[in-house]
């Protein structure tokens, strides 16, 4: 396989035609035709059912199509990055990681990232599930570091998930407030008390309290996380919340877990995902292993309650 050929056909699969590939690659309709023709004989098999509607990938092409756009991803981004010496910038690695991450891992990952790589330009976006995941479909993120739950993760089906930890879910509240109290009804104090959620988890709060028989809240603020983040440990607040950061020295004195026995939720996850078809980059691939390796010294230095 050639990388011409490899980009005549994605442009037939993105155009649906040779006609308007040619037309998307500047290049003449016979060229295209026979890019496909070769592609299809170094295979040994067709690659589209024609038909007078066009050109639709049929299951070879299918089965193509994810590796066919990773060799074309990774042709484009070895150029750009042999471009970046000629030219003398810098090389980039795009980066999204989940605040729920401990900030000394990410800071002695980053450390150990940078005595191998020093030159190369960290960028660093939200690493919220709703933002990452058109950037990774689309490859501008090299890397992706995200928290998700089980009941989203019919969102995922077209990314890869490399699992680095688990994470208990529940309630977190002001140590004052009134669920602690020995005896405390869950129910009529969940109702009566403020949530705090973000809009993407508002529907599975809501799920989750009339499940547990408290009814629909009576108070809730749709906030992004650093919104919640403000607004954790007001004497009458409570927000669905990992539960480690309880034990966060960002919250000591201000957060206490309600046992996850009380008001019991599938754990959250916090993984590394990237698109199906998709490989990492060497940089990414070394930031990745930066990564794992500063978790795994972390929770070795000290048992935590809540994280596997």
């Amino acid at each position: 396989m050639k990388i011409r050929q490899i980009k005549a056909f994605l442009a037939v699969v993105h155009t649906g035609s040779v006609r308007a590939a040619a037309a998307r690659l500047s290049l003449t309709q016979s060229t295209v035709a026979k890019a496909i023709s070769g592609l299809e004989a170094d295979l040994g098999a067709e690659l589209f059912d024609r038909g007078s509607n066009g050109l639709r990938l049929n299951r070879a092409g299918l089965e193509l199509l994810p590796y066919a756009e990773t060799i074309a991803t990774n042709s484009d981004r070895a150029t750009a990055a042999v471009e970046a010496i000629v030219a003398g910038t810098r090389p980039t690695l795009r980066l999204a990681v989940t605040p729920v991450l401990q900030p000394e891992v990410l800071a002695e990952a980053v450390g150990r990232f940078r005595t191998r790589f020093p030159d190369v330009k960290i960028v660093f976006s939200s690493g919220f599930l709703s933002d990452c995941l058109p950037l990774i479909l689309t490859d501008r993120l090299d890397l992706s570091l995200l928290l998700v739950g089980r009941y989203r993760h019919q969102e995922l089906g077209r990314l890869v998930e490399e699992r680095l930890f688990e994470v208990d879910q529940g309630v977190v509240a002001h140590p004052s407030h009134p669920i602690f109290e020995p005896g405390a009804d869950l129910r009529r104090l969940f109702a009566e008390s403020e949530w705090l959620s973000t809009a993407q988890d508002e529907d599975f709060l809501t799920s989750e309290l009339v499940k547990f028989g408290a009814g629909m809240p009576k108070s809730l603020t749709i906030c992004d996380f650093y919104g919640i983040d403000a607004l954790k440990g007001r004497r009458r607040t409570l927000s669905l919340s990992p539960l480690s950061t309880a034990e966060d020295p960002r919250y000591e004195g201000r957060l206490q877990a309600l046992p996850k026995e009380a008001f019991p939720l599938a754990p959250l996850s916090v993984s590394f995902f990237r698109r199906k078809g998709m490989e990492l980059s060497p940089h990414a691939e070394y930031m990745r292993f930066s990564l794992r390796e500063a978790f795994e010294q972390w929770l070795h230095e000290k048992p935590r309650r809540f994280v596997r």
